[in-house]
C-alpha cells in the first residue's frame, strides 16, 4: 500500500435545490478526474450529520507536493464546461487547503469523521494527547492531525474565481474516523471538553463515497 504524506481537505455546502446536479457532477466526472492525475491516492466524500459545512471531502496524495504539480494545476485553470457550471452556480462557502499528515494512528478508515479544524499555528500539548489518545481506541480507525503547506503565493486557479469568492484556509485539522456514528458523536463530545482552550471548529460526518487511484 502506497503511503500518504499529502492532503487536500475541502469542505464547502451546495446551492439549496440543487443537490441532484451536485452529486451527478461529483460521482459521474469529478471524482474519477482527480484520481487520473499522478500522486493521488484516494477521494472521499462525507455529508455533516450536524451545523457546520453540509459536505466535506479530502484526498490524499503520495505528498503534498502532487498538488502543486502542473497536471494539477492544468485541471484547476482549465475546468470542464460541467465544472465552470457547477462552480459558478452550485458550490458554495469554500474551505480548500493543501496539508501534510504530520501525526497519523491508524490504517483503515472508517463509515463516520470527526473534523477538529484549529486556528492556531502551533500546536500545544493538548491536541496531541487528544489524538494520541484515540489510537488504542477499537472503535476508531483512524486518527490524523493535517497542517497546512499552503505556500503563500500561489496564484488564484481559475476554478477559485469561478466561486466569486476567496476561498477560505485552515491552519491544522484533527481528523478522526470512526467505525459507528456513536463513537463519533463521543468524540465530538470529548473535542469539546478536552480542546475548550483551542479556537476550533468541531465537525461530524458520514461517508457517502470513496473512490481509490487505479494506479
Amino acid at each position: 500500500m502506497t503511503t500518504s504524506s499529502g492532503i487536500l481537505a475541502l469542505w464547502n455546502d451546495c446551492e439549496a435545490g440543487r443537490e441532484d446536479a451536485y452529486e451527478a457532477w461529483y460521482q459521474g466526472e469529478h471524482l474519477a478526474e482527480r484520481l487520473d492525475v499522478p500522486g493521488f491516492l484516494r477521494g472521499r466524500r462525507m455529508q455533516s450529520l450536524a451545523d457546520g459545512p453540509e459536505y466535506f471531502t479530502y484526498y490524499e496524495t503520495t505528498a503534498p507536493d502532487v498538488l502543486f504539480t502542473l497536471a494539477y494545476r492544468q485541471l484547476l485553470d482549465h475546468p470542464s464546461p460541467e465544472t465552470e457550471r457547477i462552480m459558478r452556480e452550485i458550490f458554495r462557502n469554500m474551505s480548500r487547503t493543501v496539508c501534510k499528515v504530520v501525526r497519523r494512528h491508524g490504517t483503515m478508515y472508517g463509515s463516520h469523521a470527526v473534523t477538529v479544524k484549529l486556528s492556531d499555528q502551533e500546536l500545544d500539548g493538548s491536541v496531541w494527547l487528544f489524538v494520541d489518545g484515540l489510537a488504542d481506541r477499537p472503535e476508531v480507525a483512524r486518527a490524523e492531525i493535517w497542517k497546512a503547506v499552503e505556500p503563500s503565493k500561489d496564484s488564484t486557479s481559475r476554478e477559485e474565481i469561478l466561486r466569486g469568492v476567496e476561498d477560505d484556509r485552515i491552519v491544522t485539522c484533527l481528523l478522526t474516523e470512526t467505525l459507528r456514528d456513536g463513537a463519533a458523536w463521543e468524540i465530538v463530545n470529548q473535542a469539546q471538553k478536552n480542546l475548550a482552550n483551542a479556537s476550533c471548529s468541531i465537525g461530524i460526518y458520514r461517508l457517502l463515497c470513496d473512490l481509490q487511484s487505479d494506479g
